[in-house]
């Protein structure tokens, strides 16, 4: 296993199509790495994968570690699901450090920062022979992967996309009035690039739309919503970027605005129900299990094949609507949604 580790560290990213294999001795590992190609890993190899995530495998994050997990099984590799007690990036390095003390063979990160984070601690899995991965959004608007790339491959939701099909779902609803924005993790990249996204894509149509900050609790979430709607009346619609819709609901009851639109992200019991009884308009799906199960696969193929993702595996952005929902409940209901 430590020759093939020289040999991932010397050959990765550089010949995007090389393949790797398990060397029965140091003389032919050498050979090999002065070749160009080199044949695929044993089958039999034993190959353990380690998936850093945000946060402990419940509710969101749980559809996560769970298509982490399906795919282990599905391929023949060992995963460990682990992530720290407080997402800080501090802490999340700790836990990838963990992961590479541990001689995990691959790493994926449920990067939640900006990459300039986790540029220290890629180059050193690199060195380390171990392949590193982002199970989080590609660069907003790019497709094809660059060669320079800290990560091997990122698999998440085009997060500057699913701003602007919000906005655009909006816009083919006929909102006319104010709109706000909100984000209960300014910290956090991925939530604050949907919250410009649909501000920026608004305002491009005419809109008025507002950038408001939140906290994370839900009590809190209502009470700023509610004060935001008193000041202005105007508005027509409201987004929750990063958390669940249960402040938003609140709100909009105790404002008794049965008119409000509202619109979130992600798959939760709490939206699948306001969208099916109609409180809430929609919401954007990243297809989270996706973003559990395609890092491991990407990362189990290059292991074993040499293989390196060309463009960035999306898993979203899409829209689930009053006329898809009963579908993705039963999905749900089945723990893949």
């Amino acid at each position: 296993m430590d020759v093939l580790k020289t040999i991932r560290r010397l050959a990765w990213p550089a010949a995007s199509a090389l393949r790797i294999s398990t060397l029965s001795s140091v003389a032919v590992a050498l050979v090999a790495i002065s070749s160009l190609h080199s044949t695929p890993a044993a089958a039999e190899e034993n190959i353990s994968i380690y998936f850093v995530g945000c946060a402990a495998p419940t509710g969101f994050h749980g559809y996560l570690a769970r298509g982490a997990e399906e795919a282990g099984k599905n391929l023949g590799v060992d995963v460990h699901y682990i992530y720290p007690d407080q997402l800080t990036i501090p802490n999340q390095i700790q836990k990838i450090e963990e992961a590479m003390a541990a001689q995990a063979d691959g790493i994926a990160v449920c990067a939640f920062a900006d990459d300039s984070a986790y540029a220290d601690v890629a180059a050193r899995a690199k060195e380390a022979g171990i392949a590193f991965g982002s199970a989080a959004a590609p660069p907003p608007g790019s497709l094809a992967r660059k060669p320079d790339d800290i990560f091997l491959f990122r698999a998440g939701s085009d997060e500057g996309a699913a701003g602007q099909l919000s906005a655009r779902r909006l816009l083919d609803m006929g909102v006319k009035g104010r709109v706000v924005v909100a984000n209960q993790q300014p910290g956090d990249a991925s939530c604050q690039l949907r919250a410009t996204s649909e501000i920026d894509a608004l305002k491009a149509a005419g809109i008025t739309a507002d950038f408001l900050e939140m906290a994370m609790d839900p009590g809190q979430q209502a009470e700023t919503l509610s004060n935001y709607l008193r000041r202005n009346p105007d508005t027509v619609a409201a987004t929750s970027t990063c958390d669940v819709i249960d402040g938003f609901l609140t709100a909009k009851a105790d404002s008794g605005r049965d008119d409000l639109i509202l619109t979130g992200y992600d798959i939760n019991a709490q939206s699948l129900t306001a969208i099916s009884d109609g409180r809430q308009a929609f919401t954007i799906d990243q297809q989270q299990f996706w973003r559990g199960y395609m890092p491991v696969l990407l990362l189990t193929h290059y292991l074993k094949y040499g293989l390196i993702e060309g463009n960035y595996f999306l898993t979203g952005p899409s829209i689930v609507d009053k006329a898809n929902v009963d579908k993705v409940q039963a999905l749900v209901n089945k723990g893949y949604r």
